[in-house]
């Protein structure tokens, strides 16, 4: 089962990479102000660098100053989809205007994003000063206190697309929680699936700079 499922996830690698060879790189380029030359596209996915093959749509990401092949689902098909979602030429400003991602879709349609999040709850608990940090290093933006929350950081995703990140750290009475908030007109930007996808690897990404 568990082979047949990486082999399903490895079909659908192959197919986001002929989706992406189908769009107009130029257009890409700049619609997303992506840094180019001959053979690769280069941008930035949750404060990794990464490169897309112009000729066969293969990603990699810079790690210890080589670049390697990047096989992980969620990623790959992330990047994919914030590339190739949206036809329009021009993508609407973000509005700063930030909700959960449960109201984008009508009420019990959709499994909420809270399943999720208890492990890296736990994870970081306790810590604070080491999820902060490990925020800025993300190139994170610190926010002003929301509703009580120890943090909330602008977390940049890709390009100017960015979520909201608040984390509330356990105390005598309620254990830690966390929260991610989307723009308003975050599904201009991406399938409503895909931000699952991001939120883990997002709370992934921070959970190993935390244990770096």
């Amino acid at each position: 089962m568990e082979k047949n499922l990486t082999d399903n996830y490895e079909k659908q690698i192959y197919i986001g990479r002929d989706l992406f060879l189908k769009y107009d790189q130029d257009m890409l380029i700049k619609k997303y102000k992506l840094k180019n030359d001959h053979a690769y596209l280069y941008l930035n996915y949750i404060g990794t660098e990464y490169r897309i093959s112009r000729s066969d749509g293969s990603i990699e990401y810079m790690a210890e100053g080589i670049w390697k092949i990047r096989k992980e689902y969620t990623i790959v098909m992330t990047i994919y989809d914030l590339l190739c979602y949206s036809e329009d030429k021009t993508l609407p400003p973000l509005t700063g205007q930030w909700q959960p991602v449960t109201r984008f879709i009508p009420t019990g349609s959709s499994p909420s994003g809270d399943v999720f999040t208890p492990k890296y709850e736990a994870a970081f608990s306790g810590k604070v000063n080491a999820v902060s940090q490990a925020c800025l290093c993300l190139g994170g933006k610190l926010q002003k206190q929301l509703a009580g929350a120890d943090l909330t950081f602008e977390m940049p995703v890709m390009g100017d697309f960015s979520v909201l990140f608040q984390f509330w750290d356990a105390d005598e009475e309620f254990p830690a929680k966390i929260l991610l908030l989307w723009d308003k007109v975050s599904l201009s930007y991406l399938h409503f699936e895909t931000t699952f996808y991001l939120q883990g690897d997002l709370l992934e990404t921070i959970l190993q700079k935390i244990n770096a």
